[in-house]
């Protein structure tokens, strides 16, 4: 499996601005058209597009740490959705190497993207699920597309369509969908990277001697939690693999904690007698 930090030059903890960095200076001295070396240049391009996302990052991510020891060494990240953006990094780049002219012999002309957002719940999405979606294109022609959307998409991912834009134009190619995802906490849950987090209230009685409770999950299913004798208030009780979807293929998931509230009760004077001896 190719090492695609190493391919650029970054470390696994880089930011996403490092990564562009790396990538950006790489393109600078090897682009074919500036006299590089193609392989190169073809190497690296295929880092940045996997690390440059979020969803496809942490895929990698997972399959590198996870892949060879369950016989998935060898694989290369990839999935059931589309082509992922994050920019139009390189009309920068070619503006920035070589100047209008350059960029515009490498931008084919094109009728204009169109931009969607789609709002979805966690719990919507801790399976993967196909979407159909429909919209009116700038030439008054109605669309309707399905898109696939992957269990554990990551909030702000953008899932690009070639070819499913604008068509005002018949002379030139069509423009692309650009479908921008916004992920929402839901049933209590909140989410926090592939982790799933949610209060609970208990009484200070079954703090001091311990309790279990059950909660729904997101797929509603029954959850059995146990909070020990002496759970103090604030304290946070971790159920692992109950998270969110990490890698399907693999059967990872993030974990899910719970937040433990305890309520005081007002008591009265013989009341606070009985137990001041405790």
């Amino acid at each position: 499996m190719k090492d695609y930090y190493k391919i650029l030059g970054v470390g696994e903890g880089s930011s996403d601005e490092q990564i562009k960095k790396a990538f950006k200076n790489i393109a600078k001295k090897e682009h074919p058209d500036r006299g590089g070396n193609e392989a190169t240049f073809k190497e690296a391009n295929e880092a940045y597009d996997t690390l440059k996302n979020k969803n496809k990052r942490q895929e990698y991510d997972t399959i590198k740490q996870y892949g060879a020891s369950m016989g998935m060494g060898g694989q290369a990240p990839g999935g059931n959705f589309d082509e992922f953006v994050s920019g139009d990094f390189f009309d920068e780049f070619m503006s920035g190497i070589g100047g209008p002219r350059f960029r515009q012999r490498h931008r084919k002309r094109q009728n204009r993207d169109i931009k969607m957002n789609l709002s979805l719940s966690i719990k919507e999405i801790m399976k993967a699920m196909n979407k159909t979606l429909s919209f009116k294109l700038p030439s008054g022609r109605d669309e309707i597309v399905e898109i696939k959307v992957p269990a554990g998409v990551q909030n702000g991912v953008t899932f690009r369509y070639n070819g499913m834009g604008d068509d005002s134009d018949a002379g030139v190619p069509r423009g692309n969908l650009l479908i921008k995802v916004t992920v929402l906490d839901s049933d209590g849950f909140t989410r926090k990277g592939s982790d799933l987090w949610s209060d609970r209230t208990i009484t200070a009685f079954e703090a001091m001697r311990g309790c279990e409770f059950t909660i729904r999950d997101l797929e509603d299913n029954t959850v059995n939690v146990r909070a020990p004798a002496g759970t103090q208030p604030g304290s946070v009780l971790q159920l692992k693999s109950k998270g969110m979807p990490v890698h399907e293929r693999l059967n990872i998931r993030g974990n899910m904690y719970i937040k433990v509230h305890v309520t005081i009760p007002k008591l009265n004077e013989r009341q606070l007698n009985k137990i001041k001896d405790l």
